[in-house]
């Protein structure tokens, strides 16, 4: 009776996994997590409307994160859509930003006060969705890899997929540490994280993924260097990073270089990296991956707004926003004399 009971349990036990199993929520979050990685992901990515990426990936997100309480290993799609979704809320910090300034130059102090407290509570909010995006991609590598990401030895990548993850996540961590100060540390990023995403660009390829890898490491150096060499030849790398997007026509590194710049105040390095990111002929660029071109346009232009506005008291101009104030061409003496003769 006693080995009766036991069978009976067994059995029982077998029939409630096998139905969890193959639960209906199951089955159809993995039909989701498999049609969205091989058919959404690549149309996405030839997508250059950043707002409604955004905003979809605002909306789909809570969607995919239903499906992990059944067991759906959707963390890839987790940490694509917070770094997506994060990019709703940068660019009204921007807005925000730009308010201040523009405020402070007009005296206006009070106003200028308040848009500064509503920028530094957007950076929290978009450093938050980029951190959220970097921890999904960690535990992405950790469930299909036992790979912690920037220890021990490289994980044996299934597809192109894995490896623009780690690549994104990576983004994300450093992005998140920019909005993370830009609020007043109002994230409270663990500093550990910059010297991992640093090891863990030396699993990728640099010419295959555009010389981001590279930029990454050197920017890490030039904002925390040893001593002056290092930091010399980081900015060397920088630079020869762009020249690999200039020949892959992705310019993800361009806006690394000109971050980089920014943060470290800079502008010999920021006209540079903003001259090179405008040289690019728009036809060159990489169609397959046009949602991470505008996306580094997005986060060019938002430098470049800065910029400006810190010595012409506007925006940069729609175009041409690398010739700067002081290169402006002159009219010719004949000009201004047959204008004075007027």
């Amino acid at each position: 009776m006693a080995i009766l009971r036991t069978t009976y349990r067994l059995t029982i036990l077998s029939m409630a996994l096998l139905s969890a199993a193959c639960s209906p929520n199951r089955m159809i979050g993995n039909q989701v997590n498999h049609y969205s990685v091989e058919n959404v992901l690549p149309v996405v990515m030839k997508t250059d409307d950043i707002p409604m990426i955004c905003h979809a990936n605002e909306t789909n997100t809570p969607l995919l994160m239903s499906f992990s309480q059944f067991g759906v290993d959707v963390n890839m799609l987790l940490a694509l859509g917070y770094s997506g979704a994060a990019a709703c809320t940068a660019m009204e910090a921007h807005e925000k930003e730009l308010w201040s300034a523009q405020a402070e130059k007009q005296g206006l102090i009070y106003m200028a006060q308040d848009a500064r407290i509503a920028q530094q509570l957007l950076n929290r909010d978009t450093g938050k969705r980029q951190l959220r995006a970097y921890q999904y991609a960690a535990e992405y590598f950790k469930l299909n890899h036992r790979y912690d990401i920037g220890e021990g030895t490289c994980p044996k990548f299934k597809d192109d997929n894995e490896q623009l993850l780690l690549l994104v996540a990576a983004t994300s961590a450093l992005q998140a540490l920019k909005n993370d100060i830009s609020s007043g540390r109002l994230i409270n990023f663990d500093m550990a994280l910059p010297a991992k995403v640093g090891r863990a660009m030396s699993c990728l390829d640099n010419e295959k993924w555009w010389g981001e890898p590279k930029a990454i490491q050197a920017g890490l150096t030039v904002i925390l260097p040893k001593n002056a060499n290092e930091e010399a030849e980081g900015w060397k790398t920088l630079q020869d990073a762009t020249d690999i997007g200039l020949q892959t026509g992705v310019r993800l590194s361009h806006a690394t270089y000109a971050s980089v710049a920014n943060m470290k105040g800079k502008e010999d390095y920021l006209r540079d990296a903003l001259k090179r990111f405008e040289s690019i002929p728009v036809a060159t660029l990489n169609k397959q991956y046009a949602l991470l071109n505008e996306m580094a346009a997005l986060q060019v232009r938002h430098i470049a707004d800065i910029y400006w506005m810190k010595y012409e008291g506007h925006r940069a101009p729609t175009e041409n926003f690398s010739k700067f104030w002081d290169e402006q061409e002159k009219p010719s003496q004949a000009v201004n004399d047959i204008l004075d003769g007027l």
